[in-house]
């Protein structure tokens, strides 16, 4: 008999490259955490076979209606979300109630939380920690914190390559060096941890696919593929602030993004992360993700070339 993983956010840019890798394949019956009825329709025509339930992160009791009977679960919370400790919290202590239930299952516990939680002027990693400490100090000893810096596959490469006179609008400066993860890398490492278990319980796991590199750099890899000159524009803070909040929403990372502000995102959050990348940018070493892939980690040049070559 599978055992059942239950996954939050399953729509969301991490778990829509993690899932495939887990859909009927053996191991795992899946149990989606969908927060909307359109979501929940989506899910149930791309994974028939999996069970979609409604999931309310905010509530105690739902958390816990989703954990009922689960082996595993992968917890990736909403970005930037002003409840996000809270979240993090009810899906912790359903996880230690259900352990404690008797004829229970539930063996793993993977929070997707953020590189350097330490650096609290960034408020979201500051939440994150909190919800790091709830699970140092559970009684659950089956847990493993995946530890991802930005995506590299928010730039957006094919819409560049599509344009005459490309133009980037980013959301902060693109001068201070930041490391990157491959969304790809990302899914395999998850996939890697909740079918291999045991074997990363207590494990904290910082995942960076390349060493700190500018966007500058990037865009030059990028003009050097395309053979056009890209135009970078750079806002001021209260227009990458906007431009932020409303691909957060769920609209692109192009300057067609559409959608209303999420009442849920705190401004703050949103402009000290845009200072603190103007200033600092957020750097990793790669090392742990390429243990983990025994490979080498996804290039910026590979990542551009597997894109564009499937468009090109």
């Amino acid at each position: 008999m599978s055992e059942i993983l239950a996954i939050t956010c399953p729509g969301g840019k991490q778990c829509s490259r993690l899932i495939p890798l887990l859909y009927n394949k053996g191991k795992f019956k899946l149990r989606l955490a969908a927060h909307s009825d359109a979501s929940a329709e989506k899910l149930r025509v791309q994974y028939p076979d999996a069970e979609v339930v409604h999931t309310d992160l905010q509530s105690l009791s739902s958390c816990s209606e989703l954990l009922r009977g689960v082996t595993a679960i992968n917890a990736v919370l909403p970005s930037l979300h002003s409840r996000e400790k809270e979240m993090g919290f009810n899906l912790i202590d359903a996880a230690v109630a259900e352990s404690k239930r008797e004829g229970n299952v539930f063996k793993h516990f993977v929070f997707s939380s953020v590189l350097s939680t330490q650096h609290r002027l960034l408020l979201h990693h500051d939440l994150k920690s909190y919800v790091e400490e709830r699970l140092f100090l559970s009684s659950l000893t089956g847990w493993t914190i995946l530890k991802p810096v930005n995506f590299m596959d928010t730039f957006p490469l094919a819409t560049l390559a599509a344009q005459e006179t490309p133009v980037l609008n980013k959301w902060w400066s693109p001068h201070y060096a930041s490391s990157l993860v491959s969304l790809k890398d990302l899914a395999e490492v998850s996939a890697k941890v909740l079918n291999e278990g045991e074997k990363h319980y207590l494990a904290e796991y910082p995942l960076c696919s390349t060493l700190p590199t500018k966007e500058t750099e990037v865009v030059a890899l990028v003009e050097q593929r395309i053979g056009k000159k890209i135009e970078v524009k750079v806002p001021d803070l209260e227009g990458g602030s906007d431009r932020l909040m409303k691909f957060l929403y769920g609209g692109g990372p192009d300057e067609g993004s559409k959608g209303d502000l999420r009442g849920d995102l705190v401004r703050d959050t949103v402009e000290r992360l845009i200072l603190y990348y103007n200033a600092r940018g957020l750097q990793g070493s790669p090392n742990v993700m390429r243990w983990l892939l025994e490979r080498e980690p996804t290039s910026v040049q590979q990542w551009i070339e597997d894109v564009l070559g499937k468009t090109n």
